[in-house]
């Protein structure tokens, strides 16, 4: 395509953003006239033709606009119900490109047309989406593969859409003075680029298949990297029942309810266990098998969880059991989600309240809370509150499990999502501490193997001094009487280490339930520890 289309895309994008603008310019200086209910009432149905005015446009556009839409209905932070539930409809699904088109684009990466390369392959695509689409081929040795293509000329339509956010971003800096525009268009733009790399949305599929290599109730593609470059990749072949299709799931005698419990413990185990997750479970992306079995598609938009944030989080989380709001604001306030200059007395004195409220809830009551009614309220939170922002880190977190309510929720409406996180957020909150203890461990190994030297190095040393190659002033009783105490310390550093260790691992095995194994590493502990302080009487 020539610069011309690039930009026509471009002036349309900004036409688009400012036919949104000036109506709420005019709403303002029109609503002086409107009180109380009627003009909330007004506002709430500009907020919805607005919404669904910028859904059509991005159907319409393509590219980026679809990314855009999906983005901002997950920022319940500063749009209004009526943006958010309207975009949430946006799906990543566009008419496909020419056929000639692609098999252009086949030749430009692999070095040939897909008839040379593959068995066969299907000129008509399975699967068609912003970025690229998909088609069913088959290799030599007869295995199917799923190849996707990057269209041709996205990466400038990229660019060209995220030129027009950079500028629709600076017109709405004064609405909403609070929000960091300028770190959101970084982090969106950051994503979107990430998912253009096809070779890192291969790694993430390999990723993910080491992850869950012991659970055959998940299926992640395998990689054919031979045929894989940065805007081509082939999968292994998946297939199965799209999981919003619940008649169709039942009909084939697949549990529903399993299946949003499955889906619900593979999410859990992604966040709080491997801090690696999945971004994008839309209907087109996981699909169900017998079993019921959850085969996951489609990995370019993947999130890391990093260590710091992990951390805090189990900071919070303990600040909470113990009703600590201090522990519990700083700790939110270090994972971005206080905006700077805010009061932080009143926003401790604030979590205080939160916790008495909670504090007498009952745990009959608590198990039956959905997730839907925890997404509700922290909803509530982050629009009554205005000190409070979602940080760039928890944006695709909180997209994803947005969606992710809606699919538990159709399959099974009677979900409790307390009961099946329990084990997973237990192994989270106990991670920290296991990683301290494999941290000493590590070190006491270390200082081991250096105390266990000791003796040899001893023994090296003395050797030189007897070879004449040090110039020591010793007697053979001094060298002897060295020895000996040297030996002596070196035998209860060792008899120390090993208490420590042990100590070390009876509380290990106490945080896991592993009671047996609890009591005989405290009981040798505690004996190994008499016989230290035994010998270091003696001496």
């Amino acid at each position: 395509m020539n610069n011309i289309h690039y930009k026509k895309r471009f002036l349309k994008g900004l036409l688009i953003a400012m036919r949104i603008i000036i109506s709420y310019r005019l709403f303002n200086l029109l609503g002086i006239f409107m009180i109380g209910y009627k003009r909330e009432n007004s506002l709430k149905a500009l907020h919805r033709r607005n919404a669904v005015f910028f859904r059509k446009k991005a159907l319409e556009m393509k590219g980026l606009m679809i990314k855009v839409g999906q983005f901002l209905s997950s920022r319940v932070d500063f749009l209004p119900d009526e943006y958010t539930s309207e975009l949430s409809l946006l799906q990543d699904s566009v008419p496909p490109y020419d056929y000639n088109m692609i098999r252009g684009r086949i030749i430009n990466e692999l070095g040939a047309p897909p008839e040379e390369i593959f068995l066969k392959f299907n000129t008509e695509p399975i699967a068609a989406a912003s970025l690229g689409q998909v088609h069913e081929a088959g290799l030599r040795d007869g295995r199917r593969v799923a190849v996707k293509i990057q269209y041709p000329d996205i990466e400038k339509i990229i660019e060209t859409d995220i030129r027009i956010l950079k500028l629709v971003i600076r017109l709405f800096r004064g609405r909403y003075g609070r929000i960091n525009f300028d770190m959101l268009h970084e982090e969106f733009s950051k994503i979107i680029r990430a998912e253009l790399d096809y070779l890192k949305e291969g790694k993430n599929a390999e990723r993910f298949r080491q992850d869950f290599i012991n659970d055959d109730r998940v299926i992640f593609p395998s990689v054919h990297w031979e045929y894989t470059t940065k805007h081509v990749l082939t999968l292994e072949f998946v297939e199965g029942i799209k999981i919003t299709e619940c008649d169709v799931i039942k009909k084939a005698d697949i549990n529903c309810a399993d299946t949003s419990t499955l889906l619900s413990e593979i999410y859990l185990r992604m966040i709080c266990l491997h801090g690696f997750f999945h971004g994008d479970p839309h209907p087109g992306n996981i699909f169900v098998q017998h079993g019921p079995k959850l085969a996951f598609v489609d990995f370019g938009m993947v999130q890391a969880i990093p260590e710091r944030i992990q951390r805090e989080l189990r900071r919070f989380a303990k600040a909470i059991v113990e009703s600590n709001p201090e522990d519990a604001v700083d700790s939110i306030r270090k994972m971005g989600f206080i905006l700077e200059g805010a009061d932080y007395r009143a926003i401790i004195d604030f979590a205080q309240s939160l916790m008495d409220k909670y504090r007498d809830i009952a745990p009959t009551e608590l198990k039956k809370l959905t997730l839907d009614d925890i997404w509700k309220e922290i909803d509530n939170v982050i629009k009554v509150i205005d000190f409070i922002q979602i940080p760039n880190n928890f944006i695709l977190l909180g997209r994803t499990v947005g969606i992710l309510n809606g699919i538990s929720s159709k399959l099974n409406p009677e979900i409790n999502i307390i009961e099946i996180g329990k084990p997973f957020i237990k192994e989270f909150l106990t991670g920290g501490r296991k990683e301290q203890i494999e941290s000493i461990l590590k070190e006491l190994k270390d200082a081991g193997t250096k105390l266990w030297r000791i003796p040899s190095l001893l023994d090296e040393f003395f050797n030189k001094a007897n070879r004449g190659n040090m110039m020591v002033k010793l007697t053979q009783s001094d060298i002897e009487k060295i020895t000996g105490q040297f030996t002596s310390i070196t035998k209860i550093m060792m008899m120390v280490i090993l208490t420590v260790t042990t100590a070390v691992a009876a509380l290990f095995f106490e945080m896991t339930d592993q009671k047996a194994l609890a009591i005989t590493a405290a009981v040798s502990s505690v004996t190994l520890g008499t016989l230290s302080a035994l010998r270091l009487m003696r001496k």
